[in-house]
């Protein structure tokens, strides 16, 4: 940094060229997150870039523009969306300077001016949403604020980064009740369609089955086989009670495969045959 002596030494002193007087000239050091905007007698005639730079103040004006991302909290909005439902939502807005000059000289006062607008904004898009879209498209909404904004705020030469709603709370206890009923209703409504929607599947999959062993009885004793395996594994005092059209044969072949519990089939079968 210079010292105050060597400023006010090279902004009072005199440069001369070929003997002639020409201006007082000012040293400023614009810093890497700045851009510097100087106004010649009240027009706009360049941007400085950071690190040293000159300009003649007696009819040139410098201004500084930090060109860094800056985070601007919107206060809590009170909405009713299209369903009638009063909420209250929070957002946060990152934005940054991209064009000084229009910054400078096309709004008095950005950082308020891009406040009170994406307030705007943010109500217009929620007010003609329903409470469980603003709660489900988050992304889908944050964009199309940012993109209803950026129409305005390219004129002014600020870019939105990203809008990102914080919080939406409801406004109404007892609307916070209500919306647990009707979700828990939607819920008993989704549970009852699906297991409708299975008992219509098994009936048309024991539809096909029974015109299945209709047409080949064979398939018929191999089920009544296979049931009578499934119960001879169980570990329980069970009385199988064989159908007369099975036979002792095939009992007995199927007491073999199952070698665990085939004295107790056996025994059962041979007193149903007596």
């Amino acid at each position: 940094m210079l010292s105050r002596t060597t400023k006010r030494y090279l902004r009072h002193r005199r440069v001369t060229k070929n003997g002639q007087f020409r201006e007082f000239v000012a040293i400023n050091i614009i810093k890497q997150y700045e851009r510097g905007v100087i106004l010649s007698f009240g027009k706009v005639k360049k941007t400085l870039e950071p690190g040293i730079n000159y300009y003649f103040p007696f009819f040139q004006q410098l201004t500084k523009v930090d060109v860094r991302t800056k985070v601007l909290e919107l206060s809590s909005q009170d909405i009713m969306t299209i369903d009638n439902v009063a909420v209250k939502v929070s957002a946060v807005v990152y934005f940054s300077i991209s064009d000084p000059q229009a910054s400078l000289v096309k709004v008095e006062d950005v950082h308020y001016a891009t406040s009170q607008l994406m307030q705007t904004e943010l109500r217009d898009v929620l007010c003609k949403r329903s409470f469980s879209e603003i709660l489900s498209e988050r992304n889908h909404l944050s964009s199309e604020i940012k993109e209803r904004a950026e129409r305005i705020t390219n004129e002014w030469g600020v870019n939105i980064d990203q809008i990102q709603m914080k919080e939406v709370d409801l406004i109404d206890p007892d609307m916070v009740r209500a919306l647990a009923k009707e979700a828990e209703a939607t819920r008993e409504k989704t549970a009852a369609m699906i297991r409708a929607s299975g008992e219509l599947e098994s009936a048309k999959i024991l539809a096909n089955a029974a015109k299945l062993f209709e047409t080949t009885p064979m398939s018929m004793e191999l089920r009544r086989l296979q049931s009578l395996e499934k119960i001879a594994k169980e570990k329980s005092q069970t009385t199988v009670v064989v159908p007369m059209g099975l036979g002792t044969e095939t009992a007995i072949g199927l007491s073999a495969a199952s070698a665990s519990n085939s004295g107790k089939i056996l025994k059962d079968i041979e007193d149903s045959n007596e």
